[in-house]
């Protein structure tokens, strides 16, 4: 732990050798704090925003369950903000309504700061799958910092014979008609990427959805169902196993542990580059100098090795980005998934 006794103590000690000792002295002491500091321990001097803030515990909610991905992303990413501010982030869990009842709870928040919203992109597909949503996406929330992506990765199982993209292709336009697939959730980034791929290669595609996505996978590694999509951590134990077949990959380049998987790009769909993201959010009206503040606490905790090393375990790449780039992004996809929606004919009410 870094505390300012301990740098204190060290300054001190330093002054009283002699100067060539003093060098050695000095190296050993700096690398002593930066291994401290890099282990996870609290800062001595806590950063501070615009008027002390934060002066208290912050909330984050997370419109998603404990057991989805968006939930420890968020409370990686947060703990490394509560040790930086020096505040407690509590994260709160409020799923339900495709994430609506959560992220309702924030729109109608305080914009002070303390009510933060930390979401994947469902956020801005929500809206186009149910016919009444409580706040207006694009207005009603001020972009905050984008903290990583994660890409989604096409499989068939070993036993449907699908090799390759051309491969599910041709099985799609062949005389067995059409092919099944399942995804993790209906509605999801991972489903609707299908959906335009389905759509940019002219196939007749089936979705057949789960309640359980493991119970998807399962029927996957069967055979049951020849198609499938998800994160490589999920899919790579399976691959190196035999049992299910890389395809393609939403990324914008190569995935380091399946290099031979080419991207949709690579495999002749351009279109087909929809992944994957997670940002933090406040309500409307949140002071710029806020955002300012929490963008900057944000980006320098993507640098923490312990955030990287934690967020690889989970596939998500950390993106920083601040305010404009993340209501940028918004902007761009926003209008992609609804005409994505809005052609596959999916509706969740």
């Amino acid at each position: 732990m870094v505390s300012a006794p301990l740098v204190v103590r060290i300054a001190r000690s330093l002054s009283r050798m002699p100067l060539t000792v003093r060098g050695a002295s000095l190296a050993s002491a700096v690398v002593a704090v930066v291994v401290a500091t890099a282990s996870g321990a609290p800062l001595a001097q806590p950063a501070t925003g615009p008027g002390g803030f934060p002066a208290k515990p912050l909330r984050v909610v997370v419109p998603a369950a404990a057991g989805s991905l968006t939930d420890p992303v968020a409370r990686v990413v947060s703990d490394e903000l509560a040790r930086r501010t020096g505040q407690t982030w509590t994260i709160d869990n409020r799923p339900g309504a495709g994430g609506m009842i959560g992220s309702e709870a924030v729109a109608r928040a305080a914009p002070d700061g303390y009510t933060l919203l930390f979401s994947a992109n469902n956020l801005i597909i929500t809206p186009s799958l149910f016919s009444k949503v409580p706040y207006r996406v694009l207005e009603d929330f001020t972009p905050i910092a984008l903290v990583g992506r994660g890409d989604n990765l096409l499989v068939a199982a070993s036993a449907s014979g699908i090799r390759s993209i051309k491969d599910l292709v041709a099985r799609a336009k062949g005389p067995q008609g059409t092919l099944d697939y399942t995804s993790p959730l209906i509605g999801s980034a991972a489903h609707l990427t299908v959906e335009l791929f389905r759509s940019s290669a002219g196939i007749p595609l089936n979705h057949v959805a789960y309640k359980d996505a493991t119970q998807g996978t399962s029927d996957t590694l069967s055979g049951r169902i020849p198609v499938n999509i998800m994160g490589v951590s999920t899919a790579l134990p399976h691959i190196r196993a035999g049992r299910l077949v890389p395809l393609a990959w939403t990324g914008a380049r190569r995935h380091p542990d399946i290099p031979d998987t080419p991207t949709f790009a690579e495999a002749g769909y351009p279109a087909v580059h929809l992944g994957l993201w997670f940002g933090y959010f406040g309500p409307a009206k949140l002071a710029p100098a806020l955002v300012t503040f929490l963008d900057q606490q944000v980006a320098a905790a993507m640098k923490a090795s312990a955030v990287v090393d934690k967020l690889a375990g989970l596939s998500i790449e950390p993106a920083t980005g601040g305010a404009r780039m993340l209501g940028d992004l918004m902007a761009k996809e926003f209008p992609i998934y609804a005409k994505v929606v809005a052609e596959a004919g999916i509706k969740l009410d």
